[in-house]
C-alpha cells in the first residue's frame, strides 16, 4: 500500500524545456526544477552561456514566454516571466 502512495507524488516530477535568445546560436536544453505563476527555476550544462534575456519553451507545460534571469548559481537559474 505505501508503494502506491508514493507513486501519486513521484510522477512527473522534472519537465524539459528549451532557451533560446534573440542571435542565431540556437537552443540550450534546461531541466525545469520548479515552476510558479511568476517563473521557473531550471538548470543547464555548467558550459552553457545563457543571456539575461531569453525565450523559454516547454511542451509538457504548455509555455512559451519571454523570460528574465534574475538569479544564478552556477548551472541554476531563476527566470521570471516578462509581459
Amino acid at each position: 500500500m505505501m508503494h502506491m502512495d508514493r507513486d501519486l507524488f513521484l510522477q512527473d516530477a522534472f519537465k524539459v524545456g528549451l532557451i533560446s535568445s534573440g542571435d542565431s546560436a540556437g537552443s540550450i536544453g534546461c531541466l525545469i526544477w520548479d515552476s510558479s505563476p511568476d517563473g521557473v527555476d531550471v538548470e543547464v550544462d555548467p558550459a552553457a552561456i545563457v543571456p539575461d534575456t531569453v525565450h523559454l519553451s516547454i511542451a509538457s507545460l504548455a509555455i512559451d514566454r519571454p523570460c528574465a534571469v534574475v538569479e544564478r548559481e552556477g548551472s541554476r537559474l531563476h527566470l521570471v516571466y516578462m509581459r
